[in-house]
């Protein structure tokens, strides 16, 4: 299973339940916006002209800011269900090492890292677990690109991927699966905030 398909899918499983929870946020706003609004309305019968240019303003300052509350607790929402998913993610990999899907997932992240520093030798690091697995691609990439790939003694504390670090040290390419899901956040809010729209 691809990084990508485990994202759509653990991302299904989460917005069943923000779903609820977002349409519970805009009840409790609505409800506060009548209930502001049927007090206002009253007192501003009972008042003045001046009373009542008051009691509109201070309506309009009640609204905007449950609207802004209301817009803070779905963003809020939003992010951690960005998290939950990334959560959910890292969680899942361990269990894909076994498969060709991994490996050749491992061996793009790895040839795309090594493309990126650029030179024609670099340095991978990776996980323990990883170790043997990013030695075999390492020589496979090293072939393909023309490029010498040493492995490094030092082990990250990674779910997964590699980082590479070209030989003069002056690039540096972390492409680990944690560093690609940071990097992904931002696509990964907009699936859930457009999976939330109603259709």
């Amino acid at each position: 299973m691809k990084l990508e398909d485990v994202l759509k899918s653990v991302i299904e499983d989460a917005l069943v339940e923000f779903r609820a929870k977002i349409r519970e946020i805009e009840e409790e706003s609505l409800r506060r916006l009548r209930e502001g609004g049927d007090e206002l309305y009253r007192q501003a019968l009972a008042a003045s002209q001046a009373i009542r240019r008051e009691s509109e303003a201070l309506r309009m300052r009640l609204i905007s800011q449950a609207m802004l509350e209301s817009r803070r607790e779905y963003l809020e929402s939003v992010e951690e269900c960005v998290n939950i998913v990334v959560k959910e993610a890292v969680s899942r990999i361990p269990s894909l090492r076994r498969g060709d899907e991994y490996r050749q997932s491992l061996k793009a992240l790895l040839r795309e890292a090594v493309e990126s520093v650029g030179g024609d030798e670099v340095v991978v690091e990776c996980s323990r677990e990883d170790q043997q697995l990013v030695n075999g691609l390492a020589k496979e990439v090293g072939k393909e690109l023309g490029v010498k790939i040493r492995l490094s003694e030092k082990f990250l504390d990674c779910v997964g991927g590699v980082r590479v670090i070209r030989g003069d040290g002056s690039a540096i390419y972390d492409n680990t699966v944690e560093a690609r899901l940071e990097r992904m956040r931002g696509e990964i809010r907009q699936e859930i905030i457009k999976q939330l729209l109603p259709s």
